[in-house]
């Protein structure tokens, strides 16, 4: 801990550069903190760079320092810990004039790669512009190439059992990434079936390219004993508490939640309607449509070979408690349960020529059947994500991570005698799905999107 007394309590620096050279106000200073009124830091597994905003109000000409591609250095000191961010800026807008000598406008920056990102192509087939075509070897190759983005931050990446073959006809490194995402699929192999459900994305301690259900077992592996670290990637666990706040505003308060929602609970009917719990998978061959795998032998999609259900591939996931977690649909009402059993959605994917897993090229439909089911448990692996979802705001915290985990004690609304008991649907280890740091240059919170797949 810092010396900071009350929970959120921050000071700030930021500064502006150009070319290497730090910029000057025109009144003479370095520091912009004077002219900064908001801010917020933005991170997500949906996202391939860290985002960030930042609120001046100017009334010293301040605005004449920025172009649009600026380097931002942007130092928070926590009251967990301190870190420094460097980002682009790449955009000033809403520009406001609210008196005659004052204007308020905002600056949106992005990681520095996610700039290079838009002037570099990859173009060629894989095999003859990378040296491995593995998955992770390159994601890589795109990341830290001299060639390619050239970052110098840490990459923390999973391996994967099939190599990628396809031609890249000036992609960006990101289209190429995300198109490997897709496609990837999971070394460990439980019950021996594959697993895929692959992310790319950024966060304050680096890129990250992993499954699902890897950063699942990551969360599981957490503890609130072990520190952060940097150069392997593991994070603490840190654990929050829903009860009232001390009036003296100390360390303790730290880890209590500041407010919590809950953004949507899981509708039933439209779980059924598009297929949430299970569904047929079919894949379509473009060039030969004799090859696609449609399903079944017959005209009853009821006997489909590609029928996919959660209450058949839960076990073959990882979840969020481990042997603790319990299936949200095993409790659902019994007169329904048949109705999760019901098939509804169709799912089509398009097929490739042959050429997913080489070592089958001489079983094509092996190939196909792969995809297909690998379509299903792609989709159904990211729904049961979905199953549980808290919108909580903490006092800031910059040791929290997107695609990380943090624990949540949240109390029921039942007393039983004068205990109150943990909620077993809503407490327990979370995904950390997004997370904006946000404040002031004087306080700061972290808003977290949690989800998880299990209930304890």
């Amino acid at each position: 801990m810092s010396d900071r007394v009350n929970a959120g309590d921050i000071s700030v620096n930021i500064s502006v550069f150009r070319g290497g050279e730090q910029l000057k106000a025109s009144d003479g200073g370095y520091n912009l903190v004077g002219f900064l009124r908001a801010w917020e830091i933005y991170e997500s597994i949906e996202s391939a760079t860290l985002e960030a905003t930042f609120i001046f109000e100017d009334s010293a000409g301040i605005s004449n320092i920025f172009t649009g591609s600026e380097e931002i250095k942007f130092t928070i000191n926590g009251s967990v810990l301190t870190r420094t961010y460097k980002l682009r800026s790449y955009n000033i807008n809403s520009r406001q004039r609210i008196n005659q000598t004052t204007d308020v406008f905002i600056v949106n920056c992005c990681s520095d790669e996610y700039a290079l990102n838009e002037v570099i192509n990859v173009f060629g087939k894989s095999d003859k512009i990378f040296k491995d075509t593995e998955s992770s070897s390159i994601v890589k190759t795109l990341v830290k190439g001299s060639s390619y983005m050239n970052s110098a931050k840490k990459l923390f990446s999973e391996e994967s059992l099939n190599k990628q073959t396809f031609v890249a006809t000036n992609w960006r490194p990101l289209d190429c990434i995300y198109w490997i995402t897709n496609r990837s699929v999971r070394k460990k192999q439980t019950g021996g079936d594959f697993q895929n459900g692959f992310a790319f994305y950024e966060n304050a301690l680096g890129y990250h390219f992993k499954s699902l259900d890897k950063m699942i077992d990551n969360i599981n592996e957490m503890s609130p004993t072990k520190g952060t670290d940097k150069q392997k990637g593991s994070t603490r666990l840190y654990e929050y508490l829903y009860s009232p706040k001390k009036s003296d505003g100390g360390e303790t308060d730290q880890f209590k939640i500041d407010s919590i929602s809950f953004p949507e609970e899981r509708n039933f009917l439209m779980g059924l309607r598009h297929g949430t719990w299970t569904g047929f998978s079919m894949g379509f061959d473009p060039v030969n449509i004799s090859n696609s795998a449609m399903g079944g032998e017959g005209p009853d999609l009821a006997l489909a070979k590609n029928l996919y259900k959660i209450t058949e591939l839960w076990n073959k996931m990882s979840h969020l408690g481990g042997k603790k977690a319990v299936n949200p649909v095993s409790r659902v009402s019994d007169d329904y349960k048949s109705l999760i059993d019901s098939p509804k959605r169709t799912r089509y994917t398009i097929l490739p020529y042959q050429n997913f897993d080489p070592k089958d090229k001489q079983e094509p439909q092996k190939n196909y059947e792969s995809l297909v089911y690998l379509q299903a448990y792609q989709f159904l692996r990211m729904e049961s994500l979905k199953n549980t979802k808290l919108q909580i705001v903490v006092p800031g915290n910059l040791d929290l991570y997107a695609g990380s985990g943090v624990s949540v004690t949240m109390p029921t609304t039942q007393k039983s005698g004068d205990k109150i008991k943990a909620d077993k649907k809503f407490s327990g280890r979370y995904m950390i799905v997004t997370i904006a740091h946000k404040g002031t240059p004087d306080t700061m919170s972290s808003e977290m999107l949690l989800m998880k797949d299990a209930v304890l």
